[in-house]
């Protein structure tokens, strides 16, 4: 009871009065072919790009995370052709072109300023709907780190929400102490992001994603089982000693050390 209590706290905060209201008011169209892709008036073209893509992108996902999606049928993508209306609806910021939930994408009409990236970041998205599935929204915030989920999600869509930012340009500053804090844990008062740290999003993304690359390349076969292990249920500070050896602190140590840092 005071689990769903917790849940029930948390997505309020993650949603808000807006969230509520928009799922009252949106209409949004069925993709003809695919009903698992909405989209709003306009966006049509945009839908149909999903629809070209959405089936490598849950392949590779399923690939680079090692199981399948637990419901996959389950999984909706809205597409929005207005970016202030995507905000409100997903309560995310109207700068990102991309969110998501346990079982829906939210596709901002943002992603028209470089349309050529929507098939990468469907698939950034993706990884996240794939591990919250399994971990459901209570673990999702409060055993996994934001740095695991976004690094995994950006190693996993081959860079997608860090392009701006170069793997040298992430290395370098990490080596000038500009860098992020790995916690092996989330938190119950929500994510801490790139602000939390006083860094731009792109520069964030793009460590985390180096560090998950890191983790993954040291023991393939480490990796593969520790996440394993956290999708199966257990957390996520436990698998890292089991399968490494190494908590997460010893882990960055040892990577600042493999750069130079």
């Amino acid at each position: 009871m005071i689990r769903r209590f917790i849940i029930a706290v948390l997505l309020l905060q993650l949603a808000g009065c807006s969230w509520v209201y928009a799922r009252l008011t949106y209409d949004f169209q069925p993709l003809p072919g695919n009903s698992q892709i909405l989209y709003e008036p306009g966006a049509q073209d945009m839908a149909k790009l999903v629809d070209e893509n959405l089936a490598v992108s849950l392949r590779r996902v399923e690939s680079q995370q090692y199981v399948p999606f637990q419901n996959s049928n389950a999984i909706r993508i809205i597409v929005f052709n207005d970016r202030t209306r995507y905000a409100n609806f997903s309560h995310a910021s109207v700068l990102t072109r991309g969110s998501s939930t346990t079982d829906e994408v939210y596709l901002s009409e943002k992603l028209r300023e470089r349309l050529d990236t929507l098939p990468v970041i469907l698939t950034h998205e993706l990884s996240h709907v794939h591990i919250r599935q399994y971990t459901g929204t209570y673990r999702y915030v409060t055993d996994l780190p934001s740095w695991f989920l976004e690094g995994l999600a950006v190693s996993v869509s081959s860079g997608a929400g860090a392009e701006n930012v170069t793997a040298e340009q992430a290395r370098a500053a990490i080596r000038k102490g500009h860098r992020f804090e790995p916690e092996d844990s989330g938190r119950l008062s929500g994510p801490r992001n790139a602000h939390s740290y006083g860094m731009r999003p792109h520069m964030y993304y793009r460590q985390a994603g180096l560090f998950v690359a890191y983790l993954r390349n040291t023991s393939p076969t480490g990796f593969e089982a520790a996440l394993t292990d956290v999708l199966n249920g257990d957390s996520f500070q436990a698998v890292w000693q089991k399968h490494y050896g190494r908590d997460i602190s010893e882990l960055w140590q040892s990577y600042e050390k493999d750069i130079g840092a």
